[in-house]
Order: C-alpha cells, then structure tokens, then sequence
C-alpha cells in the first residue's frame, strides 16, 4: 500500500503519528505532502477586527502574549530541535507546497499514484485532492462525532459539561467530519482535568483509532459505518469563551486547594520537602548512610487517572527530578548495593514498572532513554503476546484500551538495556495459590522468562505487593525456584545492606500532586493526612 500523507506540521516524521503510519501492514512507501504556513498578517486593521471579534479581552490578550514572547526570546537560548525521524524500509518522498489546493500539489500526488490518503494536521481538504487516493483518504478527528466535530479537541467537551471525550478515524467527504467510521474510542473525563491533559488524552485516542484503521484498510476492510444523524459541527472559540472555562476551572481547582485540610497538608509537605529533607540529607551525607530508594510504576498513558496512572508528560518531569537528586541505577547495580551495604553519599534510585503494559515500551522507554536511563519490567508471563487484559483494569472504562507488550516488545525492552523480571504468571494473588498453581504461577513464570529471554538472574515482584498478598509458602517457592531476589509494593527506603527477598517499593507512578510525588521521590509519606 502506498500512502500520502496531508499535513501542515513541518516535523512529522519526529511525531507520534508517524510511528503509527510506518507500522501499517504491507506498507511500500509515502509521500508527505506538506502545506507551508501562510506568512501571517499584520497591522491595524487585523487588529481592529480581532477587536470587534473577541471583544475588548483581544487587547490585554495580544498585550500579554507580545510580553511573554518577548520574554520568551531573552531567556530561552539554543534552538528547539525536532525529534530525530526513525529509520523505516520504505522509501518517503516529501513535498512542500504553499497550498494543499494547488495545481502543484495535485500534481505530485497523481504522480505518487496513492492507494490511501491520511490527514493528520492537514486543512481542510478539497475534493479534487482527497479522491486522488485510489481507497480515498482518512482523517483522525480528536473529537467524538457527530456530538463534536471541528475544533479544538477536547475545549468543547470541557465548556458543554460532557463526561467523556472520544477520538475518531473516518473518511474524508465534502463536509467537516462527517464521513463514514472506520474506528472509534472514547475515554473519561474527570473533575480534575486540565484542557492541556484532555488534549493529551484525545491525542492517544487519536493515534489508537488511526493505528486500528490503518489495518483495517490494509486488511481490506470495509468501508466504515455512517455516522448517526444530528450533532454539532464546533469553531474555534471566542477568547471569552476560553477565558469563560479557564475561570470556571480556576475556582474549581481554588476551593479544593483552600480547605483547611488541604492547607495544613500542603504547609506539612512544604516544611517536609524544603526544611527537613535538607537537613535529614545533609546527615546522611555527611555520615554516608543514603539508602536505596526503589520507585514503581505500571501504566503510563493520558487515558485514565488512578492510583496506577501517571501520564507521559509526568514521568518526563519526574525521570528529569529523579536523575537530578539521585544516582539511578540499573536492577543488577541496586542488587548488589543491597548485598554488599555500600555506603552513599548520595541517593540511589531504580525505576520498576509492573504488569507489563504496552504503554512501558512505547512511553516509559523513550522518555527514560532521553536522561540515559533504563528500567526493570515486571511481566505477568501469561498474559504477554495476547489480547488479555490485567484483572485489576476490569472496571476500568478504557480497559480494552490498556494492552500489554508482546515478546518482541519486552525482547526489545531488555535490548534497550532493561531488565525483565516475573509479575507471576497470571498475576495471581500468591498468598491464595498451594501446590501446583503456586508452582506454576512462580517456576512457570520463570521458566518461560528463561525461554523468551535465555538463562538469567530473574527477579520477582509479587501481585498487589502488599504483606497479605504472599504466604510463607510462597516466599519459600520463589526462594527455590532460584529466583535472585523480591521485590513487594510497601512504601518504603530500602537500607543498605538490605533484604534481597523482601524489597520495598515506593509507588511513584499515580495520580500524585507536585508535592506529593517530590515527597516520596525522597521517601517522605504523609499518610495522616491523606484524604
């Protein structure tokens, strides 16, 4: 299948997108036909009609932003580099053109001959372009439809009150979003949101109906389902409008904060993270007794907000803080820091990340890649390679959503010098399994490690991680099953020397406030006044 891609983003080989285009079955090559941007246009009079437009709000809005442009310009030095494109085995053609209609960019896509067209970022497209394609041309839409379509993604979800956003791939026809389904999803919203993190959400909605409509076509699949009459057809809001919903969530996001339990929680975490950190630190340092700290993790996605959730632009921020005031380190460095009881100077950290979600290959692995850092996958063996789902994401409203990695995945994980440890077999509860399921939830497990991955050192992290989870039975299973050491879920610093078959954990990777998650970050629990 050759496919040309209508595009206005000048960097789409370096965007998530592209990855999704490049896994397409049977793809044999692409052609990016990119819109430049038009020069914008100043002066007067376009100011006067943004006035007359948006209202009076226009003038401190452009006041405003001229400053932190301004600003913008005098501290930030060195120029923003695009994501380095990765190397694909078929052949890509670029075209850059001033307009999409052009005669000149009808041309180049006649020549390319496509069998499909993909929209992404694209303006809206006219029909002599997008019937050129020989399937004719998709479009990912971050909006459920008919309800919303337009744009932007996510903002009128938000302003209309809606419980749920939704992410579309459908057919290009001669109105805005209007063509027949080939896939679709929807996920939650939730009271906290933040317009910036359900865009990021409607984003991975997008790159998952593009992915499943990609190989639907390449699959021959059919034509798609028309879409239901009615609906709404959005345009870009007025600046009162924004300011409308950036208010309404600005008092939402006050009353929570100004409870006087909310208050004394933050005053604690303050004279917590900044008065006795420093002071607790300097001894340790001074006296060389820094201990382990061992962070967990399990999904990293926007799709959802919980306890086991931490969303990419997060574990970017919290990878960055990590390696900032820790010394990480790999699974085998931090096992022998617990053998041999070093003594540091300077906190040690490793990254554990538990169920084997999908999302740890393609989010937690490039992320930590970018602070040369790695980290240590705990698989539930059984569950890898199939479309099963973890027991705990039952009630979850994205659980179909929330896949796990396949064995080449978790072989390319450890290649990207990770390690892979047993989640068990099945993610069973240990304490609840004798006999043969013990046996085949611990030696099967590691048995089939073995057989993916070759001999090793394996290691282990027990489902549910907590003190009732595991048996004395089980711990003597997992001691004889030759496994190298345990890791449990219990909030906790690990001291050096340590306990290689009973480990702690410090859950790092939730729905956590700043505070909250610099605190334990630093091993400090404010649990009274959790709440």
């Amino acid at each position: 299948m050759r496919i040309v891609v209508f595009t206005g983003f000048d960097d789409i080989e370096g965007m998530p997108w592209w990855r999704v285009i490049a896994a397409t079955p049977g793809l044999e090559a692409v052609l990016i036909c990119r819109q430049l941007p038009k020069p914008s246009a100043g002066g007067a009079r376009r100011f006067w009609r943004n006035v007359r437009k948006h209202g009076a709000l226009w003038i401190p809005y452009r006041v405003g932003h001229a400053l932190v442009s301004i600003a913008g310009r005098a501290f930030v030095s060195g120029a923003r580099h695009a994501a380095e494109p990765e190397a694909v085995a078929f052949p890509v053609e670029r075209v850059a053109v001033a307009s999409l209609a052009s005669d000149e960019a009808i041309a180049h896509v006649r020549a390319f001959a496509p069998d499909l067209g993909v929209a992404l970022g694209a303006p809206i497209l006219k029909p002599k372009l997008f019937t050129i394609p020989l399937r004719g041309t998709l479009n990912t839409h971050e909006g459920a439809v008919p309800e919303y379509r337009g744009a932007p993604p996510g903002f009128w979800e938000l302003y209309f009150g809606a419980t749920e956003v939704g992410a579309t791939a459908h057919w290009v026809d001669a109105s805005l979003d209007t063509g027949h389904i080939l896939a679709e999803a929807r996920a939650p919203l939730y009271a906290a949101d933040t317009l910036r993190e359900v865009q990021a959400r409607t984003g991975e909605l997008g790159l998952r109906v593009l992915g499943q409509a990609l190989a639907l076509i390449a699959a021959g699949g059919a034509p798609g389902a028309a879409q239901s009459p009615g609906g709404r057809t959005n345009r870009q809001p007025l600046l009162a409008q924004r300011f409308a919903l950036w208010r309404r969530f600005a008092i939402k996001r006050l009353r929570r904060r100004l409870t006087p339990r909310a208050i004394a929680k933050t005053l604690a975490g303050l004279v917590a993270l900044w008065v006795y950190r420093p002071a607790r630190n300097a001894v340790r340092t001074l006296t060389a007794t820094h201990p382990l700290h061992v962070f967990n993790f399990h999904r990293v996605t926007d799709l959802c907000r919980d306890g086991m959730t931490v969303s990419p632009q997060m574990l970017d921020r919290q990878a960055e803080y990590l390696r900032r005031t820790h010394d990480v380190v790999t699974l085998d460095q931090a096992l022998a820091l617990i053998r041999e009881g070093r003594r540091l100077r300077r906190p040690a950290a490793l990254l554990t990340f538990d169920d084997g979600y999908r999302s740890v290959y393609e989010q937690a692995r490039p992320i930590l890649a970018r602070y040369g850092l790695v980290g240590c996958s705990f698989v539930s063996t059984d569950l890898v390679g199939t479309d099963r789902r973890l027991p705990h994401d039952d009630a979850n409203p994205v659980r179909a959503l929330l896949d796990v990695m396949t064995w080449p995945e978790v072989i390319a994980l450890r290649a990207a010098g990770w390690s892979i440890g047993s989640h068990s077999a099945s993610h069973a509860r240990l304490a609840a399994c004798q006999g043969e399921e013990l046996g085949r939830e611990v030696d099967g497990s590691r048995q089939t490690l073995i057989a993916k991955l070759g001999a090793g050192a394996f290691t282990i992290a027990f489902p549910y991680g907590g003190r009732a989870d595991i048996s004395p039975e089980a711990r003597a299973r997992i001691r004889a099953a030759g496994y190298a050491a345990c890791f449990n879920d219990l909030f906790g610093e690990t001291r050096l020397p340590g306990a290689p078959f009973d480990i702690n954990r410090i859950e790092l990777g939730g729905d956590h406030t700043t505070l909250a998650w610099k605190l334990f970050a630093h091993g400090i629990s404010l649990e009274k006044f959790r709440g």
